[in-house]
């Protein structure tokens, strides 16, 4: 691909990212009922837009066919040497992708439920805790090994995160909210963890194209999000008019206000957008320019909110950020540092060129 044309899908790839963040939050803000009460009812379902998500990965089916029309006229991707002891997934076999779907529904999910309840750039930030636990699950479940540099790397990234998510503490007390959205992302953040192990326990026995991951996980996501809001309507849900279950609900008050329903189709078309550039991005990026491409994604949206007058400038949140993103670089070899600046302790197994995130590295930009 021409260096010009990976400059714009990349920088088409952050405004995306960042679009789908700001819709989502915007949609929360929306109200649906007693607008002029003193307690009035937002547009808080984590459910629906998790269905949001799942319809705009679908949109990657077109993608899958256009590859494989493509194959048929001659037009085919060289294997690799790994991929060359792999065989393709069967289609009869595809359901092994639900289980990582069912991780995605639980961690999108808590994510947008945690959407609800904190700052988006907070929201955006504490993201960046994902890291921690693909390099744990990734020791413990796929026995790959991880450095003490590395290691150093991932604590300077943890306390970015704490505090980010301290930096929207506001006076002495503490803001239970807060706390709850942050421990939400993280725990959403397990479920993503849990989600890219399956992945990459499948993709080392099938050979898997990005666009078909994306779009089968689409549609047995949203096949289980959707059953599953179905029976919560007839049952337990029935009624509640406020429940995020009760899709007859929740699309009353999508359809009945312009600006939410204009905001779900502006979320679904960015995600299909952001995975169509992810995809088209996948031979020309490594783990260093997802992590630049991520680092910037958060910085827009932090800015945006900031414009938007959604949020206030808070020093510990910028620090937080830079300690966030530094730990990050360090951990994916964007930055590096000579071993002779270093303590004996941390160079005894210095990672080169077999660093953790060249082994778990992913091929699929994720939101």
């Amino acid at each position: 691909m021409r260096k010009e044309l990976v400059i714009v899908t990349a920088l088409s790839l952050i405004v995306t990212g960042c679009i789908n963040s700001i819709a989502t939050k915007y949609q929360d803000n929306q109200c649906v009922r007693d607008c002029d009460s003193i307690s009035p009812v937002l547009f808080e379902q984590p459910v629906l837009q998790t269905l949001q998500m799942f319809i705009g990965e679908i949109s990657l089916m077109f993608v899958m066919f256009w590859q494989k029309y493509n194959s048929r006229n001659g037009y085919e991707a060289v294997p690799s040497a790994e991929s060359l002891n792999k065989t393709k997934l069967p289609s009869r076999q595809s359901y092994a992708l639900a289980l990582p779907a069912i991780c995605d529904i639980c961690g999108t999910t808590l994510m947008n439920l945690a959407l609800t309840m904190i700052p988006v750039s907070i929201y955006q930030m504490t993201r960046g805790v994902l890291i921690l636990f693909v390099a744990l699950f990734s020791v413990f479940f796929l026995k790959h090994k991880i450095s003490r540099f590395e290691w150093l790397s991932l604590f300077i990234v943890v306390f970015g995160v704490f505090l980010v998510g301290y930096s929207g503490n506001v006076g002495v007390t503490v803001d239970v909210s807060l706390v709850t959205g942050v421990l939400l992302i993280v725990l959403a953040q397990v479920c993503t963890a849990t989600q890219f192990v399956l992945e990459e326990h499948i993709m080392s026995k099938w050979i898997i194209p990005p666009s078909t991951l994306v779009a089968f996980e689409g549609i047995y996501g949203a096949s289980i999000t959707l059953l599953t809001m179905l029976i919560a309507s007839v049952t337990f849900a029935q009624n509640k008019q406020n429940s995020s279950f009760n899709i007859v609900y929740s699309l009353q008050d999508m359809f009945v206000n312009p600006r939410v329903l204009y905001s779900s189709i502006i979320i679904m078309i960015s995600i299909a957008c952001f995975n169509f550039f992810g995809i088209t991005l996948t031979n020309s990026m490594n783990a260093t320019v997802r992590s630049t491409i991520d680092t910037c994604r958060t910085l827009l949206v932090w800015l945006v909110s900031l414009s938007l007058g959604w949020e206030s400038f808070k020093l510990t949140q910028f620090n937080g950020f830079v300690l966030l993103v530094l730990g990050t670089l360090l951990f994916n070899g964007a930055i590096t540092i000579d071993k002779k600046r270093l303590p004996q302790w941390l160079t005894k197994d210095y990672p080169g060129d077999d660093r953790i995130i060249n082994v778990i590295d992913e091929e699929v930009e994720r939101f």
